[in-house]
């Protein structure tokens, strides 16, 4: 089950990977610290809240409640 999973997910994310890289390596570039921290949270927080909000969704239309 996991191998199933673990292959979905690299199906998924792998046309990502490579501007995921870029754009880790542009907030690298930046001199103040604080941004490069603030952007490197920003950079996971939007996503998850992203999946986050799918997967409400996709049980309020399925199952008929949130989550």
């Amino acid at each position: 089950m996991e191998d199933i999973i673990e292959l979905i997910l690299t199906i998924l994310f792998m046309p990502f990977e490579d501007k995921h890289n870029k754009l880790l390596l542009k907030m690298n570039k930046k001199n103040n610290k604080s941004i490069r921290i603030v952007l490197k949270i920003l950079l996971f927080i939007i996503p998850t809240s992203l999946i986050i909000g799918l997967v409400g969704l996709c049980s309020y239309v399925f199952r008929g409640y949130w989550f």
